[in-house]
């Protein structure tokens, strides 16, 4: 269909984002045509033309035809629309895998990295794997000298002690008025209220670490936005940090996810305390393990920065 008006019908972002503003199928084309015009075409002279070979040409002229059918839409107008929403879904879906396989390549390099200097610093990986299935994770420098019922371990100078090894570090840096109120909560024996807190802060450790100062998640998550789905980075990177460094697919038990159902009151574990079905958690056995979960995170923070630089 030729006029004179119309001397292209391809379209750009900015035309196609302007005439989705339309609310129906049929005054999206009538939108449409009219951008492509220029505006020199109004609505008079619009509803002159035959629709369908202009829709078919249009088609044609921005490689629809794999996204275009009629048959199954309830218009002509309604195919077209959709036509350019399913090419765009598939450009995104196309830059998105691209995108993400850049970004894991990138995200598991600096993890393998952290982990090897960690597991370098282990005298004694048998001993690592022993304290890791009984729940300890923890800094490398601790791993020999750990005894579980050891007091010293337990004293606040000693937390005190492990915080200001990491208060440096940027992560840790920006959370340190909360971390030092969880010892004080410690101090005080408010040990629910200290797990509580502490919990969100070694997840945000790992936020702060590999998503927040990753320059290319911006992209990934921008993506993520268009692509209108949920991406868990912080369970991913737990999870691959751990299989790197403990040589475990599943996340310890205090981490894991687990049905209110199966809980017993006394354990740690983030999903019934974060949820409110957990009570009797409040132990210092419970608080140690996840404080020195966080200075574990802290050492392999300070290989990662390392390693960026």
């Amino acid at each position: 269909m030729k006029n004179k008006f119309l001397k292209g019908l391809k379209v750009n972002k900015e035309i196609l984002s302007q005439a989705q503003k339309e609310g129906s199928s049929r005054e999206f084309f009538f939108k449409l045509v009219e951008l492509l015009s220029e505006g020199k075409l109004k609505r008079r002279e619009i509803k002159e033309l035959n629709h369908r070979e202009l829709i078919v040409e249009i088609v044609k002229e921005n490689h629809l035809e794999e996204f275009f059918f009629p048959s199954r839409a309830k218009s002509f107008y309604n195919a077209l629309r959709k036509a350019f929403k399913l090419k765009e879904q598939k450009e995104i879906e196309s830059l998105w895998e691209k995108k993400l396989k850049d970004w894991r390549s990138q995200f598991e390099h600096l993890i393998k990295v952290a982990a090897n200097r960690y597991l370098v610093k282990v005298e004694d990986e048998e001993k690592l794997r022993e304290l890791y299935l009984k729940g300890w994770l923890l800094p490398s420098d601790l791993v020999m000298e750990f005894k579980e019922k050891e007091e010293r371990f337990y004293s606040e100078e000693f937390l005190r002690e492990r915080l200001e090894l990491r208060l440096s570090l940027p992560p840790f840096k920006r959370r340190e008025k909360i971390l030092k109120d969880i010892l004080r909560a410690f101090r005080e024996n408010c040990l629910e209220l200290a797990i509580y807190a502490l919990f969100p802060q070694t997840e945000g450790v790992i936020w702060d670490l590999f998503v927040r100062e990753n320059t290319l998640e911006a992209d990934v998550e921008e993506l993520i936005r268009k692509r209108n789905r949920k991406f868990v980075t912080i369970q991913y990177t737990t999870k691959l940090l751990l299989r790197e460094v403990f040589k475990e697919e599943e996340l310890p038990p205090f981490l894991n996810w687990l049905p209110f159902v199966n809980y017993r009151e006394g354990l740690l574990n983030r999903h019934a305390i974060g949820h409110g079905v957990a009570v009797n958690f409040g132990t210092k056995e419970n608080f140690l393990k996840l404080f020195l979960f966080l200075d574990f995170l802290g050492e392999i923070s300070g290989y990662v920065i390392e390693s960026k630089r």
